[in-house]
């Protein structure tokens, strides 16, 4: 394994270019809130009643910001220190919005399945994001903390057409691309520059949820460009195909870990 770390550090190290897939195996699992006592009484209050399912999210955003597990931590500044000097671009399906907090160049990231950073009306009614609403969110903090009754607390809804307001998230009914297309314009003008360059791509936990957007296009780089190397490091669906098989490495392995030790950040917690 230390040969193998070696071997991905100095490739970045030598890369013109370096491409970093983050897939939905390295998005954070809410550990900690399920784990929480009192989520779970909420749970069981709302039950199936529909209309306080969105609270969760709003739960959601709470354990985001108030823990924070050694592991992710320990990954991105990882990230932060292998991509230091290198003109790099990060593509995230993770909704978690860590990557946003790891002291890299926000205009060298896309997230196409949003986040937690802003809200949309569920029937993207002007094609608009907004800000998280305060009130909402204290009025939630109060409800988990027992100071507030589940009756009292009031959706938030769209000031435009009154409709439900989501936080910006792929599965939301009418999804707002406007968060990220923005971005995704400058990363597909990025990769143009990719071409006959010396290219290092790290791909960590992308699997088969989305693979048109980090697994298949990261292979098609590979195949078309001769000087391009691929590492991909998943748990399960590490293989890669017979054709790029000469310059490309898959690695069986829990993604976050990986990229913890891969940047020398020190002992894992499990």
């Amino acid at each position: 394994m230390d040969s193998q770390l070696q071997e991905i550090r100095d490739k970045i190290q030598n890369a013109e270019m370096v491409l970093v897939g983050l897939g939905e195996g390295f998005q954070y699992g809410w550990g900690a809130l399920v784990q929480d006592d009192r989520y779970r009484e909420i749970e069981r209050e709302i039950g199936d009643e529909e209309r306080y399912v969105w609270i969760v999210p709003f739960l959601q955003k709470m354990i985001l910001r108030r823990e924070r597990e050694n592991r992710w931590d320990c990954a991105y500044l990882a990230l932060k220190a292998l991509l230091e000097n290198k003109n790099y671009f990060v593509v995230s399906l993770c909704i978690d919005d860590y990557l946003y907090g790891a002291g890299l160049d926000e205009k060298k990231l896309v997230t196409p399945c949003g986040g937690f950073r802003r809200m949309q009306c569920d029937q993207n009614c002007a094609g608009e994001l907004f800000e998280m609403p305060e009130e909402t969110y204290e009025a939630v903090l109060q409800y988990y903390r027992g100071e507030r009754s589940l009756s009292d607390l009031e959706e938030p809804v769209c000031a435009r057409c009154g409709g439900k307001l989501r936080f910006n998230q792929l599965g939301v009914k009418q999804y707002a691309q406007e968060g990220y297309l923005e971005q995704w314009n400058v990363y597909t003008k990025w990769l143009q520059g990719t071409v006959n360059r010396r290219l290092c791509i790290l791909e960590l936990g992308a699997g088969m949820s989305y693979p048109g957007i980090i697994r298949f296009p990261f292979e098609k780089m590979v195949y078309y460009n001769q000087k391009a190397n691929l590492y991909r490091v998943h748990p399960r669906l590490y293989q890669l195909g017979e054709a790029i098989a000469d310059r490309s490495t898959g690695i069986a392995t829990n993604p976050v870990d990986f990229l913890g030790l891969l940047g020398n950040c020190g002992s894992v917690k499990h």
